[in-house]
């Protein structure tokens, strides 16, 4: 039987534990449309910028804006940060408010910009912005916002968010973690066994002091696999005990069985695993909410899949932190994620 989740502190490499080991992996989403489609590409940079004058001055490159075509309203977040590198900002820091909802005053959805000094001084300033946004590209005219204090603030310049030619009916990756390596939070390794065991071993290391000790922890699973024509099964067991609150004082317990099926592929002493996650199987109004999303047209998008990617080597890596992409022979063979009891 599958083991119970653990936590240890270990020295040993976990290589030692492996005959076939995890070489690669990667996620990704692919989508698929009935007509050629541009799809808006949020985490891009956007292209161009917005010009801030006066008693601050600098370039505005990102965005983060709303649109609704249906009533035409909008709202958009401008920053002259990334949103993952906060903290690598060296000068003020700006962030601008921007909406045409017709409830601004009686909601509080007021315009307004914000500048923040590294000294603890700011700069306040709230009052309604000329701009235009179509979902896609951001126009704001040359305008100066006045501050009380004569910290005027002169405001104007375009952004537009990056797209994704989606072709029509051609299965398109939008999103993956493909050549990313800005995610290494430790070293994560899987050994198919013969005995039917698939052993899941993840670590990482903490800073002990500033000595320069480490830390090496190690969580580990221990899964089921078992082969079935083209396709391999893992089943995980999970014990699990819950409090009966409806019927009375209670305590039950039980095992949860999670299997996900995976489609596979030989080549050499290579082994690729694929298993693909439907995003809106039958569902129109998820669909509809993708669509609204990513700026597709409405009735475009057919379908929206996660395909998550594993490669296994004989010859067991140093770090199973390289990215690749799924083969095309077998992208379509996806069997699904299933929950049992």
């Amino acid at each position: 039987m599958p083991q119970t989740l653990n936590r240890i502190t270990s020295g040993r490499s976990i290589n030692d534990l492996a005959d076939h080991s995890l070489n690669a992996w990667n996620y990704s989403m692919l989508i698929t449309t009935v007509s050629n489609q541009s799809l808006i590409d949020r985490m891009g940079n956007p292209k161009g910028s917005v010009s801030i004058t006066g008693a601050v001055n600098d370039e505005i490159k990102f965005m983060q804006g709303w649109y609704d075509p249906y009533s035409g309203t909008s709202s958009v977040y401008l920053t002259n940060y990334k949103w993952n590198q906060f903290d690598q900002v060296d000068g003020p820091i700006i962030s601008v408010n921007m909406n045409n909802s017709s409830g601004q005053d009686e909601w509080g959805w007021n315009d307004y910009l914000n500048i923040f000094f590294n000294n603890g001084n700011y700069i306040e300033i709230e009052q309604e912005i000329d701009y235009s946004f179509d979902g896609k590209t951001l126009n704001i005219p040359n305008q100066t916002l006045i501050h009380p204090d004569d910290a005027n603030i002169n405001i104007g310049g375009s952004l537009a968010y990056p797209t994704v030619d989606i072709p029509a009916n051609t299965p398109t990756e939008i999103f993956s973690y493909d050549e990313d390596e800005s995610w290494d939070y430790g070293n994560w390794t899987i050994d198919i066994q013969e005995n039917g065991r698939w052993v899941e071993i993840y670590s990482w290391e903490e800073p002990y002091d500033s000595s320069g000790w480490t830390h090496t922890y190690t969580d580990s699973t221990v899964a089921e696999w078992r082969l079935e024509e083209n396709t391999i099964f893992v089943t995980y067991s999970y014990d699990d005990i819950w409090v009966d609150s409806n019927d009375g004082p209670g305590v039950g317990q039980g095992t949860w069985l999670y299997e996900i099926a995976y489609a596979f592929d030989t080549q050499g002493d290579y082994l690729t695993l694929v298993n693909e996650f439907k995003m809106c199987e039958d569902e129109d109004y998820c669909l509809e909410w993708f669509e609204y999303d990513y700026g597709l047209d409405l009735g475009s998008l057919e379908e929206l899949k996660m395909v998550w990617t594993l490669e296994f080597s004989k010859r067991p890596p140093l770090r199973s932190k390289e990215f690749k992409k799924p083969f095309n022979n077998i992208t379509k063979r996806f069997p699904p994620y299933n929950l049992l009891k």
